[in-house]
């Protein structure tokens, strides 16, 4: 397969893994990166049982910068109120800023998710920011599906009417 056929639609990170997703001309690729190990698998058109669109929170992203903004908004606030020391309110107020604002940002937009269901694997494609571009991949990938799957329809044989056993003479 040539790099010219494979176009990259979205990126994943995680803690520990980065994915790249790619569309070609008969699957959606998934190339995941965990440490030094590199691994591929696809969803063929073909196999495609449920593509989805939805949005979601990303719990373990804002349970972190929740808990960041608590403890260090919470040590501004002790310096400020109890210490009445500003300068160092005012510092833990702006290593505050940080964890406040994306978490912020993320519970008003939300993470938009498009997930492509398979047999035998699935690939999930996250966008935080660009909402219209979900969208776009969401129809995309939906319009591919139903146009490589008719075609499969179209091409199979039509099967030869079954004869029935001859019955037995009287």
């Amino acid at each position: 397969m040539t790099p010219a056929s494979r176009r990259m639609i979205g990126r994943n990170a995680g803690l520990m893994t980065r994915e790249l997703i790619f569309e070609t001309p008969d699957a959606i690729e998934v190339e995941s990166r965990e440490g030094y190990e590199v691994t591929r698998r696809r969803v063929l058109y073909e196999e495609v049982l449920l593509v989805t669109f939805h949005r979601a929170l990303g719990t373990p992203y804002v349970v972190f910068m929740t808990v960041m903004t608590s403890l260090f908004g919470g040590l501004a606030l002790i310096f400020l109120l109890s210490i009445h020391e500003p300068g160092f309110a005012i510092a833990f107020g702006i290593v505050t800023l940080p964890f406040l604002i994306p978490l912020v940002i993320r519970l008003a937009l939300k993470l938009d998710l498009v997930t492509v269901f398979g047999r035998r694997s699935k690939a999930v494609i996250r966008f935080p920011f660009r909402k219209r571009r979900a969208r776009e991949v969401y129809g995309r990938i939906c319009s591919r599906t139903m146009e490589v799957q008719r075609a499969m329809v179209e091409a199979e044989p039509v099967a030869a009417p079954i004869e029935e056993p001859p019955l037995p003479p009287e």
